[in-house]
């Protein structure tokens, strides 16, 4: 009973704090609390000079807290009552002539002016530290995103030069396998491409611009099955399964842009898988949707960052602590799906890992016989959130 009646206590002051903190509440502050200072201090016959100093302290207190209106509307609200109610006789105004006018508006201006000034240097130094800790978030991001573009460019551009080079001193040899290494010069280039290309999105999004999307019908499984040959080729540690259905999943889309989440996805699985960990992609329709669904049997990720797990620059804890990275991915991918109409889904996959599913408008139903071709999808399930 007794924690109940804390709890209420306490939502009763939270909720007295946040409406004080409001304009109106402001304004009963300031004609309250002169009242209740010249009430107690009636009561305690004190001399007239401590009136003055606690309604210094009164006027500085409300500037500070509720802004320069407040803090004159009690400077007056106090003096006014100082004259009426502290000044015999009680209840008639002690001031007699313009002598006392002049002091009695000095006195006003001068906590007014006291009250501006420390609520102006309040202000400026709330400003100060808000600007200051902008400038170490914009530094931390710059460096972290240095730090990681260095990082993600060099894989591919290494990938490049070492094919280059291979190609350059056993070119001539037949034990060469040249269509391997030219593979090898695609995918890495188009890997540094994509990255730049994410880049891009991401200033053009920053900005407020519109993606400008070149959609074209095309089926699904041309886009996506050979992203994925193309992943199972580099990735000697990860094998790469795709299944797809043997009707056509038409859509209209910007295949480019496709191709990019498809890519992110699978780069985002093969990262934080351990060392031979299989990933899965499958491709189904479910209802009026095609479903472009990859799986991994990595670090997983926790429900309690799933809501969040799209926002630019947020990346998981597991995340940080496995791979370095940007945290833009997921986010310029889910912008991109919402552009094509769609979503990306995303669920902890049973028992490890997790399930990323690519949800776009099916351009027509697709069935196979009676049934969806949706019974292709993992074990685990896709499902909207």
């Amino acid at each position: 009973m007794s924690n109940t009646i804390t709890r209420i206590r306490t939502a009763v002051w939270a909720r007295l704090w946040t409406k004080s903190r409001s304009g109106v509440g402001g304004y009963i502050a300031a004609l309250l609390l002169p009242i209740v200072v010249l009430l107690v201090i009636e009561r305690l016959r004190l001399p007239a000079f401590v009136f003055e100093h606690v309604t210094v302290l009164l006027v500085v207190g409300c500037a500070v807290r509720w802004g320069l209106r407040p803090a004159v509307v009690s400077a007056i609200v106090a003096v006014a009552g100082d004259n009426l109610l502290l000044q015999e006789p009680i209840g008639q105004p002690a001031i007699t002539g313009v002598r006392d006018l002049i002091d009695l508006m000095l006195f006003v201006i001068v906590a007014v002016t006291v009250g501006w000034l420390v609520a102006k240097a309040r202000a400026d130094r709330f400003r100060a530290e808000k600007a200051a800790e902008q400038e170490r978030r914009a530094k931390e991001t710059r460096d972290r995103l240095i730090a990681t573009i260095s990082h993600d460019l060099a894989t591919p551009l290494n990938a490049i030069q070492g094919s280059v080079q291979c190609a350059q001193r056993f070119g001539g040899e037949t034990s060469v396998d040249m269509r391997r290494l030219l593979v090898r010069l695609e995918t890495a280039a188009s890997r540094a491409t994509s990255l730049v290309e994410t880049l891009r999105d991401t200033q053009v999004l920053e900005r407020g611009d519109d993606l400008s999307l070149r959609k074209t019908m095309a089926d699904l499984r041309d886009v996506v099955v050979p992203i994925v040959q193309v992943f199972d080729r580099i990735s000697e540690r990860h094998p790469v399964i795709v299944n797809a259905p043997d009707v056509p999943l038409i859509v209209h889309a910007d295949t480019a842009r496709i191709q990019r989440i498809v890519e992110n996805l699978l780069s985002n699985a093969i990262k934080y898988s351990p060392h031979g960990g299989t990933v899965e992609v499958t491709l189904a329709a479910d209802g009026s949707d095609a479903v472009v669904a990859v799986r991994d049997h990595g670090i997983g990720v926790s429900a309690e960052v799933i809501p969040r797990i799209f926002e630019a620059s947020f990346r998981a804890p597991e995340a940080v602590a496995a791979a370095p990275g940007l945290g833009l991915g997921l986010s310029i991918a889910m912008e991109i799906a919402r552009r094509h109409g769609g979503t990306i889904d995303v669920r902890p996959a049973e028992p490890n890992g997790t399930l990323f599913a690519l949800r776009l408008p099916l351009n027509g139903s697709v069935v196979v016989g009676d049934r969806s071709v949706a019974q292709h999808l993992p074990a685990s399930g896709v499902s909207s959130h």
